[in-house]
């Protein structure tokens, strides 16, 4: 599925070329990524982290420091702008390991509001409310633009799905459902949740810095609670510890809440109304009730 997926998706500009309609397109990519990033840590852990923006705004501003002062082009930021999202990750993770729940859920949001707050209060550094300009493009043209991203997406989604599909995977889905238990297998948790963390964050500054070259700006945006919470809704409306499924959910919403631009304000009632019905109808998400009734494979003996 996820193959046939990306699949499609190549086959796009060769159908339409309509600019527009490239730009949505690449917008749902760098939200699928950020979806799938988040995945793969509170999906798979069940460790809630709301704020994943501070690894998006980590590679994003990082992304821009090095382009802008050092001259670092586009593509090699990509990989920068990841590392930098897995320092913030491992400084963030390690502090937060203790924590359950609520708690853990709070410090990763302070995380990233302290982030946003210092980003105002340097402005001469930071570029304050607006933000950084200036970056270099992410290629010569929207369509390129388009298959970047792509790629980009083909590697976070089948890198994170070989991943929670491992036993790897099966030991991060023993943390959520019993960590004491998994602790008394013999399992190293706090190692696992900490790889977790860094994996997350690698692919969410890697979006990050991709965003930033992309509109060729970064600013505080970039690291809002909005931000943190769009990426979960998109999670939740496809459905946790799939990776699959968030991928779909961010292109599912992206697109829609584009498209229902065209109805003016009653577009954030029409949005948030159906990701409401979709949380009380559907909790564990579209694609993930759709997947129990899929064929599955059996394994043999």
């Amino acid at each position: 599925m996820a193959v046939g997926f990306l699949t499609a998706l190549v086959f796009v500009p060769l159908v339409t070329d309509d600019p527009y309609l490239i730009d949505v397109l690449v917008l749902a990519n760098i939200y699928a990524i950020f979806s799938g990033s988040w995945d793969i840590l509170s999906g798979y852990t069940g460790k809630e982290n709301f704020g994943h923006a501070l690894f998006i705004g980590a590679g994003a501003y990082g992304a821009a420091y090095l382009n802008l002062l050092l001259g670092v082009p586009p593509a090699m930021n990509l990989l920068l702008g990841g590392l930098i999202g897995v320092v913030f990750g491992v400084l963030i993770g390690i502090p937060c390991l203790p924590l359950k729940g609520p708690y853990l859920a709070l410090a990763t949001v302070a995380a990233a509001g302290i982030a946003e707050r210092l980003i105002m209060i340097f402005p001469r550094y930071t570029g304050g409310e607006e933000g950084l300009y200036g970056l270099s493009p992410m290629t010569s043209g929207p369509v390129t633009d388009y298959y970047v991203s792509l790629l980009l997406l083909a590697v976070t989604l089948l890198t994170l799905m070989a991943l929670g599909y491992s036993q790897r995977g099966l030991i991060l889905r023993s943390i959520h459902s019993d960590e004491l238990a998994s602790e008394a297998s013999g399992i190293a948790t706090n190692r696992y949740k900490l790889a977790a963390f860094a994996v997350s964050a690698f692919f969410a500054g890697m979006g990050g810095a991709f965003y930033a070259h992309y509109q060729m700006y970064t600013g505080p945006t970039y690291l809002t609670m909005i931000m943190s919470i769009n990426v979960i809704i998109m999670c939740m409306a496809g459905g946790l510890g799939t990776i699959v499924g968030p991928v779909l959910g961010a292109y599912m919403l992206t697109i829609s809440n584009e498209f229902l631009r065209s109805i003016g304000d009653l577009r954030v009632l029409v949005y948030t109304g159906v990701v409401v019905l979709i949380v009380l109808f559907l909790p564990r998400g579209i694609f993930a009730t759709l997947f129990d009734y899929l064929p599955q494979k059996k394994g043999g003996g």
